[in-house]
């Protein structure tokens, strides 16, 4: 049954949009995984196909993997052979797929995928802790270093891929000097404007949610709130607003990295 199931698998001559979508990650992340370029995987999937490489042009697998044009099924069908065998079983484009398709928006989900220039590594502060009723002055001047943020493109997915490492945990007005490293990753959206962050803790799986958007007129292009349940790595109350956190923040382009 299983020998049946592959060979009607490496049989298929017709690809809907999902199908290319599916065989041109699989490409992708084989491509990332084993660090080789396109001219490399071309030779690979000419020899699965048993093919000569002018049947295979470099410049139509180029367009393929870009998803700058509709490559005929003939192009894709040697493309599928070849990642038939390959994963497509990522936990979190698994996570994005999914909230995509519960939020919605334009079919070819487009409208979900944050703008170019809020793909890169970005700089977060945020404003100090404090105890009692004091009252924060206005402005950003004051407010402390708190992570650093990357937000990386996924070619043929509606949403980016996005990890933070917190070293001010905190919110302390001194740096400490071996801080506590907090380490997350996820996905981020564009549902409605403003930017959707859903992350996890790698360590304790504890969830993080940032809601973002621009300031005009700001040396930084998003502002907005961080949210977080408090973890195993925390004191941890059993009743009561203390049983998560909430904290304002701000993202600049890294030191090294372009203004957006």
């Amino acid at each position: 049954m299983a020998e049946t199931q592959a060979a009607e698998r490496t049989q298929q001559t017709r690809f809907d949009q999902a199908d290319r979508d599916r065989v041109r990650r699989a490409l992708l992340r084989y491509m990332e995984d084993h660090r080789i370029g396109v001219p490399t995987l071309q030779k690979l999937i000419a020899e699965a196909n048993d093919l000569a490489l002018d049947n295979l042009p470099l410049k139509t697998l180029q367009r393929f993997l870009a998803a700058s044009h509709r490559s005929n099924d003939i192009i894709v069908r040697f493309c599928h052979r070849f990642a038939e065998g390959l994963p497509d079983d990522d936990p979190l484009a698994d996570l994005g797929e999914a909230v995509a398709a519960f939020v919605g928006g334009r079919r070819d989900g487009a409208a979900l995928q944050p703008p170019a220039d809020l793909i890169g590594v970005f700089a977060g502060r945020t404003e100090p802790a404090q105890t009692g009723f004091a009252v924060s002055p206005p402005g950003y001047d004051h407010w402390v270093p708190f992570s650093t943020l990357t937000v990386a493109a996924l070619p043929a997915r509606p949403f980016a891929a996005v990890s933070e490492t917190v070293t001010n945990w905190r919110r302390a007005t001194v740096e400490a000097t071996a801080p506590a490293r907090r380490t997350y990753e996820g996905v981020l959206f564009q549902p409605a404007g403003a930017y959707c962050a859903l992350m996890r803790n790698v360590l304790t799986g504890t969830l993080r949610l940032y809601w973002l958007g621009p300031v005009p007129g700001e040396p930084f292009p998003v502002v907005g709130h961080g949210h977080e349940g408090i973890g195993p790595l925390d004191d941890a109350p059993t009743t009561g607003p203390r049983l998560f956190r909430a904290e304002r923040v701000n993202f600049a382009p890294a030191a090294g990295e372009a203004s957006p």
